[in-house]
């Protein structure tokens, strides 16, 4: 018969093998032909030809249908590519010159300090409309110079008033209209030229006859009345 105190001494013996054991297999490698077995968190592998989720397709993968494809580099020695022309502006009327041009006749009772000059392309005739050419002068600063033809009974003038918002000193300023004179119409045109001055406004008429030559006459200056 053993003495008691041998028998704790055993067991823990034991345990201490069977501890032993336990961790030299857990340590142990796998063995040639025994099943491994996964991790916990890892995903499995995709198929063969197939993208796994959430990443880039397969290698051979073709670019969609409608893909807009990057535009070929010129060559080097191409030249470098130029702005589309303007699109052409019209011409600014300019007239004919002032010499010439005739002057029209203004009336006596004249305050607007503005020269008119006139010419029509070719002799006015009866029922046959005609271009006239004016050319306003300012012989002094003013602002809303008007030019206007009076309408008459027998006259139709194709074109609207010439309006300046700000005139300069020996500043030209023209216009074109078409005039016709029907045979009960009247022998000369009549027209009004009006200006703002720094002392109020200033008018005055002017003649131009719808008879004679086109010969240029000299410009004469109009005192201010």
């Amino acid at each position: 018969m053993q003495p008691n105190y041998l028998v704790p001494t055993l067991r823990l013996a034991a345990g201490a093998a069977l501890l032993s054991m336990v961790l030299a297999g857990c340590g142990k490698p796998p063995q040639p032909g025994e099943p491994t077995a996964p991790a916990p968190d890892a995903a499995p592998a995709a198929p063969a030809g197939e993208a796994s989720p959430g990443g880039p397709g397969p290698a051979n993968d073709v670019t969609a249908p409608g893909a807009a494809e990057p535009a070929p580099s010129p060559p080097p020695d191409a030249p470098p590519p130029t702005d589309p022309s303007p699109a052409a502006q019209p011409a600014a009327y300019e007239g004919p010159a002032l010499d010439t041009m005739l002057a029209a006749t203004p009336s006596a009772k004249l305050s607007v300090p503005v020269d008119l000059r006139y010419r029509f392309d070719a002799e006015p005739l009866t029922n046959q409309p005609v271009t006239l050419h004016l050319a306003a002068v300012s012989r002094v600063a003013g602002s809303n110079l008007h030019v206007s033809v009076k309408q008459t009974q027998g006259l139709q003038v194709a074109s609207g008033p010439l309006e300046v918002q700000k005139a300069t000193v020996a500043g030209v300023y023209r216009q074109q209209l078409s005039v016709t004179r029907s045979a009960a119409g009247p022998d000369k045109l009549r027209i009004l030229v009006t200006m703002e001055m720094p002392e109020g406004m200033a008018f005055g008429y002017y003649s131009v006859p719808l008879t004679g030559g086109n010969a240029p006459q000299k410009l004469e200056s109009v005192k201010q009345r």
